[in-house]
């Protein structure tokens, strides 16, 4: 009877641990279930945060679609309305050749920038190679002089120009450029030609120990580009997400 007893005592003490362990890994499972839904649950409630915030923003481009569709709908009709519509187009290309937007030609002057021959950085001067800063002190003597239309290295220049430099080489609208650096210009021949025979930094490049190499001819009829053929006036311009 007492081995009976013990037995049965023995199991129960057995039954009792397994409960308890069974118990311990259920709540340890609880934990951790627990654990990783706390990251899962805050991206949740982040992605819900931001899917409300495109949604506005949404509604407000929708909204703004509208009233563009509704002004081209009204210009439409003015056109329509409008027997006139040669002098509508006549001051579209007006404001296309004053923004640079169209293709021109007269004559003018093509300049030519290079630096100088066998440039050694040890013993000529930082002057003797061409910078983004030669570059745009010579543009802006060409705008002084009356020039109407410039091009650098075949890029039609607009009230957008972006000229830097990047180590040894130049960048215009974020394409690099080589020398020798050609700069077209049109406008009053004699006047450009003066701003720049008559300046005394231009004159300081040229001498022999600068060596900075420039050259000018006069030319009948110089062709210039577009802006629209090479670049796009979207990326400097920033758009707006709000009214």
């Amino acid at each position: 009877m007492n081995k009976f007893k013990k037995w049965q005592n023995g199991f129960l003490l057995i039954l009792a641990l397994i409960a308890g362990l069974s118990v311990g890994l259920l709540i340890k499972q609880a934990l951790t279930v627990h654990e990783t839904e706390g990251p899962d649950l805050a991206a949740l409630e982040t992605a819900s945060l931001d899917l409300s915030e495109e949604e506005a923003r949404y509604q407000i481009l929708k909204a703004q679609n509208e009233e563009l569709e509704n002004r081209k709908k009204v210009l439409l009709n003015r056109f329509g309305d409008n027997e006139d519509l040669a002098g509508v187009l006549d001051e579209f290309h007006e404001n296309a050749l004053l923004a640079g937007m169209s293709g021109v030609e007269g004559r003018g002057i093509i300049l030519s920038l290079d630096d100088k021959i066998n440039y050694d950085p040890l013993t000529d001067p930082i002057e003797s190679i061409i910078h983004d800063s030669t570059i745009n002190y010579v543009l802006n003597l060409l705008w002084a002089g009356g020039a109407r239309a410039v091009a650098f290295n075949g890029i039609r220049l607009t009230a957008v120009s972006e000229i830097s430099c990047v180590g040894p080489t130049i960048l215009c609208y974020g394409v690099r450029q080589m020398p020798p650096y050609v700069i077209e210009a049109i406008g009053p021949v004699e006047d450009l030609e003066a701003v720049l025979y008559t300046d005394s930094y231009l004159a300081h490049l040229t001498q022999n120990k600068i060596g900075v190499r420039l050259t000018v001819q006069k030319s009948e009829t110089v062709r210039l580009p577009s802006f629209s053929q090479t670049h796009d006036y979207l990326p400097y311009i920033n758009w707006l997400r709000e009214p």
